[in-house]
């Protein structure tokens, strides 16, 4: 009978404790030489509130879709080491925002994932088909190529990613018989002409006129390509700042149709 008691009490205590757990976000910064870097971030459920009595060194905060904070935190952090922050978790949380002492923003990480507006109908600005079916239709304008063969040719794909951009009509047959070929006069034979000098000039002219073609479309296409490849660095700088990771920028550069050659030289530059 006391065992009996003693493990009814245990699975109390269980249930209330699954109760008062909390969710948060949990910030993984490294504060090296005064340069704040972060490494990750998570979820992760907590039995007791966490409280932060700081109110100075450096600002955090949860920003929702609106712009709008939702926690604001201050944490004073000391050179050269390793801090895990928590963040009560909101299911409108946007991004995070970490500001330095001198209150200029050094951080801004992207939270949109984590988010739990997934099924009120509406497709928001951070859902896409891919997150999302419920509230995003396929070949809707939610900045994902979705490529699915379903007659809706996908505003964000490319030609080679959506068979659908790429259908179109055979052509009808015509009713109309094809008109009668007109017969043509016998060709004559040319007079044979008497031979002349090699004219070096009009030669030159005419393997300048081949060559300055091709020279020109090399020339072009050789700064077209630097020019992708100094946006794609720009964009893979800016959202690794941003708290993705290389793999997920890499395959968001995939489905955006960029070849594994240009990510890979872009990755190579930086």
């Amino acid at each position: 009978m006391k065992n009996r008691i003693t493990t009814y009490i245990f699975i109390i205590l269980l249930i209330a404790s699954a109760a008062s757990a909390e969710k948060y976000f949990v910030l993984d910064l490294n504060y090296i030489s005064g340069s704040l870097t972060f490494n990750s971030i998570s979820l992760k459920e907590v039995e007791r509130t966490v409280d932060y009595t700081d109110t100075s060194g450096f600002q955090i905060k949860l920003k929702s879709f609106d712009d709008l904070d939702l926690e604001k935190i201050h944490y004073d952090m000391q050179s050269n080491r390793n801090y895990q922050i928590y963040l009560p978790y909101n299911k409108e949380a946007s991004r995070i925002e970490v500001y330095n002492p001198s209150n200029s923003k050094v951080m801004d990480i992207e939270v949109a994932s984590f988010s739990d507006t997934c099924g009120n109908n509406v497709c928001e600005d951070h859902e896409s088909y891919e997150s999302c079916t419920k509230d995003c239709s396929s070949g809707s304008k939610d900045d994902f190529c979705d490529g699915i063969d379903d007659g809706i040719c996908d505003p964000d794909c490319i030609q080679k990613n959506d068979a659908d951009c790429g259908k179109s009509r055979e052509p009808e047959a015509s009713s109309t018989p094809p008109a009668t070929p007109v017969k043509k006069p016998p060709i004559k034979t040319p007079a044979k002409k008497t031979a002349q000098a090699p004219n070096y000039m009009l030669g030159g002219s005419m393997i300048a006129a081949a060559i300055i073609p091709i020279l020109i479309f090399t020339f072009v296409r050789k700064r077209k390509q630097q020019a992708i490849i100094d946006t794609l660095k720009e964009y893979i700088m800016s959202n690794i700042q941003r708290g993705f990771s290389l793999q997920q920028i890499k395959n968001t550069l995939y489905q955006q149709g960029y070849t594994e050659r240009e990510i890979d030289t872009a990755v190579r530059s930086i």
